[in-house]
C-alpha cells in the first residue's frame, strides 16, 4: 500500500494516512513516498514498517551507525541536521498548540548543536552475553528482551567509549557473569560518565563482593577517577541505580570545570548530558534574567549548576531537591565557588516552594522537573503564589504542553526557546518563559471606618456586601422544578425559552439548535405562560 508522509511524530517517526486513518512509520521522513507493510492495526490508528521508498525525500541521508536500525535510539540519523531541526520545531508547535494553545510564532528556532555525534558524556547500558558467549555491553531492542551488543555508540563522547570496552575486558578477565534474577549475583547495568579527561565508573550489580584485584585494575585504566558499585536486586524496574551504593575507589565525587565554574558529582546526581549545549541551555536561561534581582529559587536544582550559574543575579539564590546526595553536591558546589549567597535545601519543590513563596518574595523562579513534568501539587502551589517569572526547562513537549494549559490561567507565555540538546533523536530542550498577569490599571481608595461623618460604620459593611453578592444562577431545572411543586404539571423548556423571548430576557443559542423544525413548534397555553412568568418572578429574573 502507497502513503505519502504528512508530518513527523513524537518518537521521529513519519505519519502517513490509509483511508483517512493514521499510520505510523518508523524510517519514513516528511513528504516521501512510500509502500507501507501494516505490522500492527488498531482501531484508530495503525503501525507500519517501509517496503521501499518510492520518492526520497531530499533531506534523507545514509546514517552512520551500523545498528541504527536495531538500537532506534537516533531515529533522525537518517536525515541532514537542519531538517532535524526544523522537525523539532514542528513536534514542538504541535504539542503546544494542541496542549495550551499557544501561539506557534512565539516558538522561536531551534538553537542547534555544533557537535552532532560524540557529544554525550555519559552512557547507562544493560550488560550480557552476545553472540560468542562473551560479556560485552548494548541495548535491548524496544519492547523486547533481546539483547544486541554495542560495540560502537557514535553519539557517546570517544573518552566514554574507551572506558565503557576496557572495563569489560577486566570484567570478563576477572570472569564476571551477567546479572541472574534467581541467584541475585552478577552484572546488570554499567554506567560510565567523564569530563576533563576524568571518569567516574559505577557497576551496578547484585548481591556480589567485588575483588580487590578487580577494583584495582579497573582503577589503573587511564583516566580512571571515581569507582562505585550499586547493589540493584529488584525486578522489572526502569530505575537504574539501586538504593545501595558502595564506594570502591579513587576519589567519591567527580570533578569539572565548567564555564567559570568548578562543579562536582556524584554517580546518582543528574548533569546534562550534553556538555556544550549545557553552556548554551544556561546562557540562555541567565540572558532571560533582566536585572539584578533580590530572590530567585530554583526547584529540582540537582547538583546546582543552574543557581551557581546565575550567582551574579541575584542577592538570595535558594535550590530545591529531593535527592540527598544532589543537595550535599550542590551546597559542597556552592562552597567551592565562594556563593554564600547561593543554598541548597532537601525537600520536596511544591511543599518547600509553598512555604518560601508565603514568606518571602520571588522575582523568578526556574524549574527543570523530569519528563513527567510538574506535579498537580507544584501546579497549584504555582498558581496560588505570587512569583513574578517562571522560567521552565523542559525536556518533554507533551508535559510542557499540559503544565502550560494549567499556569496560563495566572501567567502569560513571553518565549519560547528550543535548543538541541541531543542531536539524531527526536528530543528537543525548551526553554519557556513565563510571566506573571499584572491589571491593566488600578484605583487607589482610601476608606475610613468608624462613626462620624465620612466615615463607613463597620456594621454596615456586612449589609452592603449582601446587597452586592452575586445572584445564583437560574436553570430550566429550577423553573421547572418550582411550577411542578406549586402547580402540579410540568412545562418544556421550549416553553419557558418563549416566554423569555416574548418579555426580552437574555437568551443564549443552544449548540443543538435548527433553523428549522420539522413540526411546527407548539406554544404554551396561557395557564402555563401565567405560571411560567410567577416562577421568574419567584427567582428574581423579572
Amino acid at each position: 500500500m502507497k502513503t505519502v508522509i504528512k508530518k513527523i511524530g513524537i518518537n521521529g517517526e513519519g505519519i502517513g494516512y490509509l483511508n483517512r486513518t493514521p499510520v505510523f512509520v518508523p524510517g519514513a521522513l516528511l513528504d516521501e513516498e512510500i509502500d507501507v507493510k501494516i505490522v500492527t492495526k488498531e482501531k484508530r490508528y495503525a503501525i507500519g514498517s517501509v517496503n521501499y521508498i518510492i520518492k526520497k525525500s531530499k533531506d534523507r541521508i545514509q546514517p552512520k551507525c551500523f545498528v541504527h536500525h536495531a538500537c532506534k535510539g537516533c531515529p533522525l540519523m537518517i536525515a541532514k541536521y537542519p531538517a532535524q531541526l526544523q522537525y523539532k520545531r514542528s513536534l514542538l508547535k504541535q504539542s503546544l498548540i494542541k496542549y495550551a494553545q499557544v501561539d506557534p510564532r512565539k516558538v522561536e528556532k531551534v538553537i542547534g548543536s555544533e557537535e552532532i555525534f560524540g557529544y554525550r558524556n555519559q552512557c547507562k547500558l544493560p550488560v550480557s552475553l552476545n553472540k560468542e558467549g562473551q560479556l560485552c555491553s548494548g541495548f535491548y531492542l524496544p519492547n523486547s528482551n533481546i539483547f544486541t551488543e554495542m560495540k560502537k555508540c557514535i553519539v557517546h563522547d570517544r573518552g566514554v567509549e574507551r572506558i565503557r570496552h576496557e572495563v569489560i575486558e577486566v570484567l570478563k578477565r576477572f570472569g564476571i557473569q551477567p546479572y541472574n534474577h534467581h541467584t541475585k549475583s552478577g552484572i546488570r547495568s554499567l554506567v560510565v560518565r567523564g569530563f576533563d579527561g576524568k571518569y567516574q565508573c559505577t557497576l551496578v550489580t547484585g548481591h556480589d563482593e567485588l575483588s580487590c584485584s578487580l577494583i584495582e585494575d579497573i582503577l589503573h585504566i587511564r583516566g580512571m577517577y571515581s569507582l562505585w558499585q550499586s547493589i540493584h536486586t529488584v525486578k522489572n524496574t526502569a530505575e537504574v541505580f539501586g538504593k545501595q551504593m558502595v564506594h570502591l575507589g579513587g576519589e567519591k565525587q567527580l570533578p569539572f570545570h565548567f564555564d567559570g565554574l568548578d562543579l562536582e558529582v556524584s554517580p546518582r546526581s543528574f548533569f546534562q548530558l550534553n556538555t556544550a549545549q549545557a553552556k548554551v541551555l544556561y546562557q540562555t536561561i541567565a540572558s532571560l534574567v533582566k536585572g539584578h534581582k533580590k530572590r530567585i529559587v530554583e526547584a529540582y536544582s540537582g547538583i546546582g549548576a543552574i543557581s551557581l550559574y546565575l550567582r551574579d543575579k541575584a542577592d538570595e539564590i535558594i535550590g530545591i531537591e529531593t535527592i540527598k546526595d544532589a543537595v550535599v553536591n550542590a551546597n559542597q558546589n556552592a562552597k567551592r565557588n565562594h556563593c554564600e549567597h547561593v543554598r541548597f535545601l532537601c525537600d520536596d519543590a511544591a511543599s518547600k516552594l509553598t512555604y518560601l513563596s508565603k514568606n518571602k518574595e520571588i522575582d523568578v523562579l526556574v524549574v527543570d522537573p523530569p519528563r513527567s513534568g510538574l506535579d498537580d501539587a507544584m501546579l497549584e502551589c504555582l498558581l496560588r503564589s505570587k512569583i513574578k517569572e517562571i522560567i521552565y526547562v523542559s525536556c518533554n513537549p507533551a508535559t510542557l504542553g499540559k503544565n502550560l494549559a494549567v499556569l496560563q490561567e495566572k501567567y502569560r507565555v513571553q518565549r519560547v526557546i528550543p535548543i538541541d540538546m541531543f542531536p539524531n533523536t527526536q528530543h528537543v530542550e525548551t526553554v519557556v518563559l513565563l510571566s506573571h498577569k499584572k491589571a491593566d490599571s488600578y484605583i487607589h481608595i482610601d476608606v475610613e471606618f468608624g462613626e462620624g461623618e465620612g466615615k463607613i460604620p463597620v456594621d454596615s459593611i456586612a449589609k452592603r456586601a449582601e446587597a452586592y453578592k452575586p445572584k445564583e444562577k437560574v436553570t430550566y431545572k429550577m423553573i421547572k422544578e418550582y411550577i411542578e411543586a406549586k402547580y402540579g404539571f410540568k412545562v418544556h423548556t421550549a416553553y419557558i425559552a418563549e416566554v423569555k423571548r416574548n418579555l426580552g430576557l437574555p437568551m443564549y443559542d443552544a449548540p443543538n439548535a435548527v433553523e428549522e423544525l420539522k413540526q411546527p413548534r407548539k406554544h404554551p397555553t396561557p395557564e402555563k405562560v401565567e405560571a411560567i412568568k410567577d416562577a421568574l418572578r419567584y427567582f428574581a429574573v423579572i
